[in-house]
């Protein structure tokens, strides 16, 4: 099989030529990935433009799911390779961001985003004991919604298909009911601190790098235009959504960069 791309918890493979096959790394918890596999089909019902699941396989030790192969690129190698288009681009996305979230998980189908959230800051290692309790404290006072969230919205893990003219989401495993406003946050904390792959092209990472700032602004602002919430509504996650993402495997920059986040905020609590 022809390997198609690489992630932290994941490799992509050429299936057949309408499917791929996304193989977990050895070791990784199988109910992990029969939860991707349930949220996505849960999602696809639901209307949104989610790639169609097949089989639950296994190979060499290491278990993968099958799904339809989407032909298209990333809206971030889009708004790399075209600067011009990166207005157009971000309002999609946001538009797309937003119409997820106008779907409803009333009949409690999905996992939890406060408790999700509680979960991987009592995980997160970076963290005192104090401050863990702090946040959870502080997460406790937020709203709570049971709208659609994808828990790792971002520009690479949204396809757009030319020949459809459609956005594809993809990567459902922290999908989850929750308040959108957190959902953004979440988009926000990955995009200012995470990095790309190490498989990526050099001149794609650079060109991630140079624009970051670029593309996070485009779509944060995009999105409040296109919701109606504001900044402060965002920022109110940003402190719990930051200390949950410690529970990641993160690289040491990464972490730094979270904890940047974290301890700005944590100065406001006082």
């Amino acid at each position: 099989m022809r390997l198609l791309g690489q992630g932290n918890t994941a490799d992509v493979y050429e299936y057949s030529p309408t499917q791929i096959m996304k193989l977990y790394k050895m070791g990784y918890p199988l109910d992990a990935v029969q939860r991707e596999l349930r949220i996505t089909k849960l999602v696809r019902e639901k209307g949104l433009n989610v790639p169609q699941v097949g089989a639950l396989v296994k190979k060499e030790g290491r278990h993968g799911i099958v799904f339809e192969r989407i032909e298209g690129s990333t809206m971030l190698l889009l708004m790399i390779q075209q600067p011009d288009l990166m207005d157009e681009l971000s309002t999609r996305l946001a538009r797309c961001h937003y119409d997820l979230h106008a779907l409803d998980d009333h009949e409690r189908t999905l996992p939890v985003q406060k408790e999700i959230l509680v979960g991987a800051i009592q995980r997160a290692p970076l963290l005192s004991d104090q401050d863990k309790e702090r946040i959870i404290q502080y997460l406790a006072n937020l709203p709570v919604r049971q709208q659609i969230c994808h828990g790792d919205f971002h520009h690479d893990n949204v396809i757009f298909s030319e020949a459809k003219d459609q956005l594809w989401l993809i990567d459902w495993m922290t999908g989850m009911s929750g308040d959108p406003a957190g959902d953004v946050a979440r988009s926000w904390v990955i995009l200012m601190s995470g990095s790309l792959p190490e498989d990526v092209d050099p001149t794609m990472k650079l060109g991630f790098e140079t624009s970051r700032n670029t593309l996070v602004d485009r779509y944060i602002q995009q999105y409040l235009l296109i919701s109606g919430l504001s900044w402060e509504d965002v920022d109110t996650w940003i402190l719990p959504v930051a200390a949950a993402r410690l529970d990641e495997q993160l690289s040491e920059r990464e972490a730094e960069r979270v904890m940047t986040f974290i301890h700005d905020r944590i100065l406001l609590l006082n």
